[in-house]
């Protein structure tokens, strides 16, 4: 897997801590077969939580978009189903705040 995902403008203020756990996932996720990395990505998210390290949304698509070039389609579609429902929870959480 290469690293042009480093250069990627929506890191370009990332925490250093929050890198160097990107590079690492990145790493490890290198060793995972395919059908093993959704499962992969829910478990270091929930890590990274427990160690109070969240990613914003743009972190987010950085790293599905490393994950998903190595992903089959069937999960592809699932992160995106996942995605736009927490989108529509999001929204309305805010409407329901103003």
């Amino acid at each position: 897997m290469n690293n042009d995902w480093m250069n990627n403008p929506k890191l370009k203020n990332i925490d250093e801590k929050k890198l160097k756990l990107l590079i690492k996932l990145t790493e490890q996720a290198e060793k995972k077969e395919p059908d093993k990395l959704l499962p992969f990505f829910i478990e270091i998210t929930t890590k990274a939580n427990s160690m109070g390290i969240t990613f914003n949304d743009d972190e987010t698509d950085v790293i599905l978009s490393v994950l998903k070039s190595r992903m089959a389609p069937e999960d592809i579609k699932k992160i995106e189903m996942i995605k736009n429902l927490s989108s529509m929870i999001t929204e309305k959480s805010r409407k329901r705040k103003h």
